[in-house]
């Protein structure tokens, strides 16, 4: 077998294993999910999915003279890590979304459930009223007050 046979071969284990992996991903036929309302990314690099919050938090940092958003919650693997993902407008919209994602590298995971905060200020993404913070279940929004 050539170099050809060998990275077609190669390319073909990686094709079957991608298709068993999003297919494992699939609920059992007859049970009942929820809907989500972002789907989980997959790639051969790792995963991402988004991941339910705790507590949100609004508070004024005279510091910089903002607002800071933080969100709080239980990601499921210690190696978890926790960002926030932005949608885009071409215009302002009355509450900006921002859905809460965890992303795992590499698929090796340590399955210890562990606490985690994100920060963000708030200057830029944010709507004329507030924001809408979505998670893996549901959303919550919040009115941002006026700059002092």
């Amino acid at each position: 077998m050539g170099r050809r046979g060998l990275w077609f071969s190669l390319a073909l284990g990686v094709g079957l294993m991608a298709y068993a992996l999003s297919a494992a991903a699939d609920p059992w036929p007859g049970t009942v999910t929820p809907p989500r309302l972002v789907e989980p990314v997959w790639s051969l690099a790792g995963s991402c999915e988004p991941l339910d919050f705790d507590s949100i938090d609004i508070e004024w940092y005279d510091g910089r003279g903002l607002y800071v958003l933080t969100v709080r919650g239980t990601k499921p693997y210690t190696n978890m890590e926790v960002s926030l993902s932005h949608k885009g407008y071409s215009s302002r919209p009355a509450y900006w979304q921002t859905v809460v994602v965890g992303c795992v590298k590499n698929f090796l995971v340590l399955p210890i459930a562990s606490p985690y905060y994100v920060t963000m200020p708030l200057d830029r993404f944010v709507g004329s009223k507030g924001v809408e913070i979505i998670g893996a279940s549901g959303s919550v929004r919040r009115e941002v007050p006026r700059p002092r």
